[in-house]
């Protein structure tokens, strides 16, 4: 049997990506995009070194754990509560091999047995379409299912610093905050995706606690950026201060939009973890 070794990591990894970017779409979470091109590139490489002959075990289970937890630690991260999004990939893996035997089945694509593994003579681009359908039906179902519940989740791409990420965000009609010096609407969104944006920080919950604490500490350690504190009240709270930041831009579902500021919570916006973000309705 010949290989191709650079069909074998492009397919895998155009594969990957696909899966990971399906991943993201069901938990909403937003990472760097670099993050999601580099794991896409570790599982191709770790594709073709399962074609390896002493490296075979890798395709196989219990080894194929291996680049799986490589594969999600380098997209997804490690810490905090990641195991959602790896148990969210790990399902839409299971949901695309499912499917893959099915249209094998269906299409009566040849198969032979080898060492006690079953391999279909499948093509490349086969396997990337399967993958691209999973994320296409995917998508169309959350954006189905936001409309059925009266509500509308948007894609954000945030830019600060040189640095930029994409979450997913919630058009809340009940979200009011504005900056109280010029009526410009605040985004509000969760503390860790200020955490993903300044890196070099290594920003915590507890820091987002303090509003003043960390206003301070920002305007120190990174005088250009623009901090302030956004006054807010709520149903439950008698009201308090969020840290913001303006970002350098932001775009909604790729269209640029004027409200610049971003509000960072320090407790949770999304029971299910489905967006980490709200704008204004």
């Amino acid at each position: 049997m010949v290989i191709y070794v650079d069909e074998v990591f492009f397919v895998n990894a155009a594969v990957d990506w696909l899966l990971l970017k399906t991943a993201l779409s069901v938990t909403g979470s937003g990472v760097r995009p670099w993050r999601l091109w580099v794991g896409a590139c570790f599982g191709g490489l770790a594709a073709v070194a399962a074609c390896v002959p002493a490296l075979g075990w890798l395709g196989r289970l219990p080894g194929a754990v291996l680049p799986f937890a490589g594969l999600s630690a380098i997209c997804f991260g490690w810490r905090g509560q990641v195991w959602k999004s790896w148990l969210w990939f790990f399902c839409v893996c299971c949901g695309f091999a499912g499917l893959a035997l099915a249209v094998c089945g269906l299409l009566r694509v040849p198969a032979f047995s080898q060492g006690g593994v079953v391999y279909y003579r499948v093509t490349g681009r086969l396997l990337v379409l399967l993958a691209g359908a999973v994320f296409a039906a995917v998508r169309l179902s959350l954006d189905c299912f936001a409309r059925n519940r009266g509500r509308e989740l948007v894609r954000l791409e945030l830019t600060l610093a040189g640095e930029s990420l994409s979450c997913l965000a919630l058009r809340d009609t009940g979200n009011t905050l504005s900056d109280p010096a010029t009526g410009e609407p605040v985004l509000v969104a969760r503390w860790q995706i200020a955490a993903r944006l300044l890196p070099d920080l290594k920003l915590t919950r507890e820091a987002f606690e303090d509003p003043a604490g960390i206003l301070v500490r920002l305007r120190t350690e990174r005088p250009a950026l623009r901090v302030r504190l956004i006054p807010f009240r709520a149903v439950g709270t008698d009201g308090g201060l969020l840290s913001a930041l303006r970002m350098d831009r932001i775009t909604e579902d790729g269209r640029p939009v004027q409200t610049r500021l971003v509000a960072f919570s320090p407790t949770e916006l999304s029971d299910g973890g489905g967006y980490e973000a709200l704008c204004q309705g």
